[in-house]
């Protein structure tokens, strides 16, 4: 075999976005995805199988990389009007979608919330939530600290 019977490319692996704002903004779209499968799992009547590697030390006591079921929390909720609403949730707490501080945006019904998810995305593409999820992106990086900062003395 040469190389001459191969189809070459130039194509590469996407990588993820080096920046806050894009790693930011990447996060919440892959959460609009899964709400949006989410969504359509439900109106179907079946559940959504959503996996990540996790590592687990094996019987032979080594640690192994296995794919472990993740619960997915909805996104919508129905007010004490019936009507229902869908918020985004950045970690575990609800994004503020404008300066006022709303967190939800009505959606009506069922029916219209795929209309919502799909405004929501095209919003956080074009950049219109920049500054909310960089302002979340800070309170949530408040929560972690850094191993190893404290020095052990002998």
């Amino acid at each position: 075999m040469s190389l001459k019977n191969l189809t070459l490319s130039k194509a590469a692996p996407t990588a993820v976005p080096s920046d806050a704002k894009g790693r930011a903004r990447a996060k919440v779209l892959a959460y609009l995805e899964q709400q949006a499968a989410l969504l359509a799992a439900t109106r179907e009547g079946r559940t959504v199988d959503v996996r990540r590697p996790v590592y687990q030390t094996n019987e032979a006591g080594v640690r192994v990389k296995v794919m472990a079921p993740v619960h997915v929390r909805r996104g919508w909720f129905e007010d004490t009007a019936g009507t229902l609403h869908f918020m985004i949730r950045y970690g575990s707490k609800p994004l503020a979608l404008d300066k006022a501080g709303h967190t939800s945006v009505a959606a009506g019904s069922l029916d219209g919330l795929p209309q919502v998810i799909e405004a929501l995305s095209a919003a956080v593409r074009a950049g219109e939530l920049d500054a909310q999820l960089t302002v979340a992106a800070q309170e949530r990086r408040k929560a972690f600290k850094r191993r190893g900062t404290a020095t052990k003395s002998v």
